[in-house]
């Protein structure tokens, strides 16, 4: 039967948090997601999901629907009958998806949830996975296999109260994991250190367990300088975001003045800013997103873009994805070597229920297991859909 793309449907999604989610930022209950269905004209259908976060691309769900429903839609019907004949001919359709709008408006979790739909969707009907990607691209370093066994997933420590993080940190090293993120935007930071360099100090220096600093470019140049020599006496392994996203005049400054690698996060959007970092030698890591930066084959160009100039990388969170963005990002890891930390899969840790099964989360000392295909590798429960919609879903017809 006909695999044609005949319709797009778009869910707009509250998710609860297990728990009020407290940071140094504030705290919330709840975040909003948008997912969306592709629907084959034989009945299969396959899954993708964006969140959008205005400190990052600008965008919020309201403005996802949007540019799916109007822009992304229109742009799918100037491909003409969508019918492909292999795999690789949607991944020439998906990977030509644009970036931005009309306006010139950034657009990426848009596109990350239309194109994680169309790659779900013809995996499945194909019955193949996310290999042929890097093979499409003509990654051939990468072609040895990924880092899913490797990598582990890095604990967040979110808590601006230093004696709830240190709970958390106590927690989740009986729960075994070994990497650990610490963001630093708040006013008891020096506390938060101070802590943690009394009760780990040997194990951060023998290598036993790592720490990374996240500024959320709250940091000038003199404060940063000074942090930064600050934390290699701690053997910190890099700081995330240390400058505002504008800051340009001290990049440069910063990345010879540095005693600790410095990783990007929100600087990097697009594959232009990574192309710009790269030439001028500003970082040592990439922070990529799946949704961030506008899907799964974006965010393996970028970190092939790092591997050719020996850069690290790690593959980053945005606070609440659901099941989908985690088998997605599941496929990265399987794909892509050398990944240096994760932050994915928290799934029901976080959340208090998810809309996958089998359910997503990483085990014991924040391990994961490959997904077999077809596809992400995801089963999208459709009651759970229906539990979590918070307005109406959108249907456009692509016949």
């Amino acid at each position: 039967m006909s695999n044609r793309l005949i319709e797009l449907q778009i869910y707009h999604l509250r998710m609860p948090f297990r728990d009020w989610y407290c940071s140094s930022t504030g705290g919330q209950a709840s975040v909003d997601t948008v997912v969306v269905a592709a629907l084959l004209a034989d009945g299969t259908v396959g899954f993708g999901e964006g969140i959008g976060q205005v400190g990052l691309t600008g965008e919020t769900p309201e403005t996802i629907v949007f540019n799916i429903e109007g822009f992304l839609s229109d742009e799918l019907r100037k491909q003409g009958k969508i019918e492909p004949k292999t795999f690789s001919d949607i991944l020439e359709i998906a990977y030509h998806l644009p970036f931005t709008n009309e306006q010139g408006q950034i657009i990426n979790a848009s596109r990350c949830a239309v194109e994680l739909a169309l790659l779900d969707a013809y995996g499945k009907y194909f019955n193949c996975d996310m290999s042929s990607i890097t093979g499409y691209l003509g990654y051939g370093g990468f072609s040895h296999g990924g880092s899913i066994e490797s990598v582990r997933v890095s604990g967040l420590l979110n808590a601006n109260d230093p004696e709830k993080m240190m709970r958390q940190l106590r927690l989740m090293r009986i729960f075994g994991l070994r990497d650990f993120k610490l963001k630093m935007s708040g006013e008891h930071d020096n506390e938060k250190l101070q802590l943690i360099q009394q009760r780990y100090e040997r194990q951060l220096g023998i290598g036993g367990m790592t720490l990374r600093v996240d500024a959320d470019g709250a940091w000038d140049i003199d404060t940063a300088t000074a942090m930064s020599e600050k934390l290699a006496r701690m053997c910190v392994c890099c700081i995330e975001q240390p400058l505002a996203i504008d800051d340009h005049d001290h990049w440069n400054a910063l990345a010879n003045l540095s005693h600790v690698p410095l990783m990007v996060d929100e600087s990097l959007i697009s594959i232009e800013n990574a192309a710009d970092l790269l030439e001028k030698d500003l970082v040592d890591y990439f922070n990529i997103g799946i949704s961030k930066n506008g899907g799964l084959i974006p965010a393996i160009r970028m970190a092939e873009m790092a591997f050719d100039y020996s850069h690290g990388y790690q593959l980053g969170t945005i606070l609440g994805e659901t099941g989908i963005l985690a088998g997605a990002g599941r496929q990265f890891l399987q794909l892509v070597p050398n990944t240096s930390f994760t932050e994915i899969c928290y799934g029901t840790f976080l959340l208090r229920e998810d809309i996958v099964r089998p359910q997503i989360r990483f085990g014991y000392g924040g391990k994961m297991k490959p997904f077999p295909p077809p596809g992400l590798g995801i089963s999208v429960r459709r009651e759970m859909i229906s539990k979590f919609i918070i307005e109406k879903p959108r249907k456009i017809d692509l016949m």
